[in-house]
């Protein structure tokens, strides 16, 4: 019978532990799954935040072709104008030269 009980305890003393042991992977189960959480709720925080700086980002992009056209086309008419104000004086100066001479 000595046998027996040293086996008994030996055996309760493992079945605490493996008790213990279940207890202490569940909470580390139960802490990892608060992790897992914790870390996919600030990835699609994150997500969003991506999203909407890329949206403002390909607005940007649309604000910045308007103003390239807008300079391309001031560009354009400044050509223009310089383009007229040479031809006005050469035939001004054309003129006078004209004048002078007749």
């Amino acid at each position: 019978m000595v046998i027996g009980d040293i086996e008994q305890r030996r055996i309760s003393r493992l079945e605490g532990a493996y008790e213990q042991v279940d207890r202490r992977l569940d909470d580390l189960h139960q802490v990892i799954n608060g992790l897992r959480a914790e870390v996919d709720s600030r990835f699609r925080d994150m997500d969003g935040r991506f999203r909407e700086m890329d949206s403002r980002f390909k607005e940007m992009d649309t604000r910045f072709a308007e103003m390239n056209s807008r300079f391309a086309e001031m560009n354009s008419r400044i050509n223009m104008l310089t383009m007229a104000m040479i031809v006005s004086w050469v035939a001004l100066v054309a003129l006078v030269i004209g004048l002078y001479f007749k």
